[in-house]
């Protein structure tokens, strides 16, 4: 009895110190991750792009272009004061970008749209830098403001997965 007790003892010890290594583990090498990034190139730096209701809302997989208040289906609003007030979308000086993209675990969406005369077109290149072995999912639809595009432009999406 006293041989099954002690083996009953050394088996949770054991189940226990695998769990605690396993939690311990899943961010291992997670410490250099960069802070999220709000967007580069041209991506209006200090304005937050957030929804102003939740209605029947699906984030879309496709990229979406908001050019005016009649395509804005998903209400989307704009702080440019860090979320202390929300403001309706002046779409006659931008445009709204998003793109669904998903990571497993601890994540960063890097943002980046580039504009190229030459080829009338813009690129939204999404960069989900991806760390750690959990098994939580992050998402983002990765709204972003810019200039307003002109009319003879298109727009490409890009996501790309990279692990850190």
């Amino acid at each position: 009895m006293k041989n099954i007790i002690q083996s009953t003892v050394f088996i949770t010890m054991i189940i226990l110190s695998f769990g605690t290594t396993s939690c311990n583990d899943m961010y291992k090498g997670c410490k250099n991750m960069p802070d999220q990034i709000i967007g580069t190139g041209e991506i209006i730096h200090n304005a937050i792009v957030w929804y102003s209701t939740f209605d029947n809302y699906n984030e879309p997989k496709e990229g979406q272009i908001i050019t005016s208040d009649s395509l804005n289906i998903f209400n989307l609003v704009v702080s440019f004061d860090n979320r202390a007030t929300f403001i309706p979308i002046d779409f006659s000086k931008y445009t709204v970008l998003g793109k669904y993209a998903d990571g497993g675990c601890r994540v960063v969406f890097d943002r980046n749209v580039t504009k190229n005369i030459e080829k009338k077109k813009y690129t939204y290149t999404i960069t989900v830098i991806e760390c750690g072995t959990c098994k939580e999912l992050e998402l983002s639809m990765n709204w972003v403001l810019i200039p307003k595009i002109e009319d003879d432009f298109s727009v490409d999406f890009l996501v790309n997965y990279k692990k850190n």
